[in-house]
This record gives C-alpha cells, sequence and structure tokens, in this order.
C-alpha cells in the first residue's frame, strides 16, 4: 500500500510540473496543499456500524489540488487525499490508509478579490486500505487570498459511496492556495488580461496601474503623476478651483476665466469691474457696484438713475405678478419724465446652453417692453439686448446667487 501512495503522489507532482511548463497564456490555474481530516467515516454494512474512530485526521496525510477556471464562477478540481482512518475496537493501534482520488466541479458565489466562497458538486474513487468504491462528492468551501495569487482556502466535503462496503464520510480541509498562468509583463501580480497598465508596475486596486505620487489617482488619470494634489491629481495651492501648473496666480485665488489670476477691479470696491455697473467709481454689491441710495422714504416711482432689476422664475420669460406692480411704477415714471431713452437689458443665470440663454435673456426683455408699452410708455423710448449668462450680479454656485442673475434691468440712459 505504501508502494502505491508514493507512486500517486509522484505521479501527481509530475502532472504539475508538466501543466506548469505548459500553461496557457490566458488561462488562470490554482494548485493547493492542505492538511485534512476524515469525520464520521461508515460503511453500510451492520457488522460496520461504529467499528472507525469518528475523527480521524493524519499528521503526515495531505490533500493536493490542481484546478482551472472554465468560464465565468465555474472551474473544475482533480484532487488526491491521502489520511488514515483508526478504529474504535479490533486492533485499534492499527490504521488503515485512505486514499481517494476526486474530481469535482466549484461555483464561485462572488467574484470578490479578497474572499471567494464556494459550492462543490462532482464525484471520485475511495479506497480504504486495498478496498476501493465510487463516490459522490458535495460540499461547500471559502478562498481568502492575502495577495492577488496568494491566500488560504478551506474546504468541507461529504462523499457518498455507491456501494455498500464503501466508504461514506466528511472530509475537512484547511491549506494554502496558489493562483498561476497568464503572462505578467510587469511583474506586479496581476495578469496581462486583467492589468489596464500591463507594461508598468501597478497596484491591485488601480488595475495594475501605478500612482507614483501616492495622492490615490493612477498616473493615467493624472495630471500631476510626481506631485499629489487632488485636481485632476495636481495641487491647488490657493484653493481657487485652478491646479497650480494652469494657474497664473497659483498663490492668489483668483477666477477660472482669468487664468486663476483676480479679476480688474478699478475702483477697489470688491466687485469685479466685470459684473460692475459702475467700474470708475466705489460702489456697494446690492446696487451692482454703484454707490448706494439713501432712501429717506418708500419708493413710490422709480428714482432718476437708478437700475430697477424685474426678476424672473427658472427658464421663464414671463412677468410674474409683483414684478408687474414695479413695472406699474416705472410706466407711470417714465410717461412724466424728460429722460428720452432707457435701456432693457435681458440676464439669465448659466443653467443652460450660452446660446439657449442668450435667446431667453432677449424673450425677458422684450416681456419687459411689450408690458410697458401696454401701459402708455412711446416705444420708441425702450431698446432692448440680451446678454445670456455673461454678466451675472452675483454668484453662479448657489440657488440663491443665481436667481438674483435671472434679472431685466432697466437703465435710464439720457
Amino acid at each position: 500500500m505504501k508502494r502505491l501512495v508514493l507512486l500517486l503522489t509522484v505521479t501527481l507532482l509530475l502532472c504539475l510540473s508538466q501543466n506548469l511548463q505548459a500553461q496557457d497564456a490566458y488561462s488562470p490555474w490554482t494548485v493547493s496543499l492542505s492538511t485534512n481530516a476524515i469525520n464520521n467515516p461508515i460503511r453500510s454494512s451492520p457488522a460496520d456500524l461504529g467499528r472507525y474512530k469518528t475523527w480521524d485526521w493524519d499528521p503526515a496525510g495531505f490533500k493536493i489540488a490542481l484546478a482551472r477556471h472554465l468560464k465565468g464562477k465555474l472551474s473544475f478540481e482533480s484532487t488526491i487525499t491521502l489520511n488514515g482512518i483508526k478504529q474504535n475496537y479490533i486492533d485499534i493501534d492499527d490504521k488503515f490508509p485512505l486514499i481517494s482520488l476526486d474530481g469535482d466541479f466549484k461555483y464561485n458565489l462572488s467574484n470578490s478579490f479578497a474572499v471567494t466562497p464556494y459550492l462543490i458538486l462532482g464525484g471520485g474513487y475511495t479506497w480504504l486500505d486495498t478496498i476501493g468504491a465510487g463516490t459522490l462528492n458535495a460540499g461547500v468551501g471559502i478562498t481568502i487570498w492575502l495577495t492577488y495569487n496568494f491566500g488560504l482556502t478551506g474546504q468541507s466535503l461529504y462523499k457518498h459511496a455507491f456501494e455498500d462496503y464503501g466508504l461514506q464520510h466528511y472530509q475537512h480541509s484547511v491549506g494554502i492556495i496558489f493562483k498561476f498562468g497568464g503572462t505578467d509583463s510587469d511583474n506586479d501580480g496581476i495578469v496581462n488580461t486583467e492589468d489596464q497598465c500591463p507594461n508598468v508596475f501597478g497596484l491591485a486596486r488601480f488595475d495594475g496601474c501605478p500612482d507614483r505620487d501616492k495622492d490615490g489617482i493612477p498616473d493615467k488619470y493624472d495630471n500631476c503623476p510626481d506631485t499629489p494634489g487632488l485636481l485632476n491629481g495636481c495641487p491647488d495651492s490657493d484653493k481657487d478651483g485652478f491646479a497650480d501648473p494652469y494657474d497664473k496666480c497659483p498663490t492668489i485665488a483668483g477666477d477660472k476665466t482669468n487664468k486663476g489670476c483676480p479679476l480688474a477691479d478699478s475702483d477697489a470696491d470688491g466687485i469685479p469691474d466685470k459684473f460692475d455697473h459702475c467700474p470708475k467709481i466705489k460702489g456697494v454689491k446690492k446696487n451692482n457696484g454703484c454707490a448706494e441710495v439713501v432712501k429717506k422714504e418708500p419708493i413710490k416711482t422709480v428714482k432718476p438713475m437708478q437700475p430697477v432689476l424685474i426678476y424672473f422664475e427658472l427658464s421663464k420669460a414671463e412677468i410674474t405678478q409683483d414684478s408687474k406692480k414695479t413695472l406699474d411704477n416705472v410706466a407711470v415714471f417714465i410717461n412724466q419724465s424728460t429722460i428720452t431713452t432707457y435701456q432693457i437689458s435681458g440676464h439669465t443665470d448659466n443653467t443652460s446652453s450660452n446660446q439657449t440663454n442668450l435667446k431667453l435673456s432677449l424673450q425677458r426683455a422684450n416681456a419687459v417692453k411689450a408690458y410697458l408699452i401696454d401701459k402708455g410708455v412711446d416705444k420708441n423710448k425702450l431698446n432692448t439686448k440680451g446678454f445670456g449668462e455673461a454678466l451675472p450680479i452675483d454668484t453662479t454656485d448657489t440657488e440663491a446667487g443665481k436667481q438674483k442673475n435671472r434679472r431685466v434691468e432697466i437703465i435710464p440712459l439720457q
């Protein structure tokens, strides 16, 4: 019997050697080496009931398995197992060798890189000393991958003998497993077929691609692969949302539309000229950069030289009821005033495209003009123009700011 064990072991090792030298470049394989224990071994004949020890584990025993991936979550595994079985009575110190050869299908319950539980179904042939019988195998197992190609594996298998003289038993095993096969050009432990950067040593969490500056952004997506940063992989020293390599003023917070530099503010009132209706005179934000108008009494009619703002709802050009009350006062003022020309300027927020916003801003200006004409204003006094989203008066990053930007301004000219 010892010669048979030796012969089977040498044969399996030779097969493993041949497979390691002749792997298909794109076929994943696994090989595992485990210790195993036999639980509740019984034979169906009445004379053998209770004959064998409930638990049997031979320190010299082993289990070797070679598996090949077939398709999807399915693989096929061939195993050879060596153990020993002791009796409860009659020569209790004697040990019968148990050898089994099995072929089982394994179905993974997940494709997790770290932990892979699976189901087993197959068959084999088991010898107890010199008596052998075929078996039907079914069980469960789990593999815990410590690295990409090395891990720990455990398995519990029930083997049902087809013959009465065959040994029915549970087999439990735990050991190490190694995954191999396929080409790994950069030696990072990830085969080329699964490696997004097959010629550069990389990390498994980035599908084989490197991250030289360790900022959590793979080099292939990192605009600054040697300098840590979170803005497309680049740093932003002044926190203005403009990456340092493209920021003309990298240490001073600026505006994206001005290449990262602050916008010009001629009157130093904190309102950039781009948004300042009075860029040469220091003013206040609530008056669009013009000097603050002191209100001595509630405004019943429009004051000269004070732009009137009419606000609109998102993506609409219809005048609201509140705005109609304001426009009624504007119509009274224009009809009584000596000013002969008024500019009606339409504006939008930045929600839609430039072309859509230009069209909507002009529609808003024309709606205001039409309302004033309906209230008796001479149409020759009114000029309309749409500016789209080009001249916001408030931030474009909040809903409150966008609401203020959706407006029409009525400005007395002469």
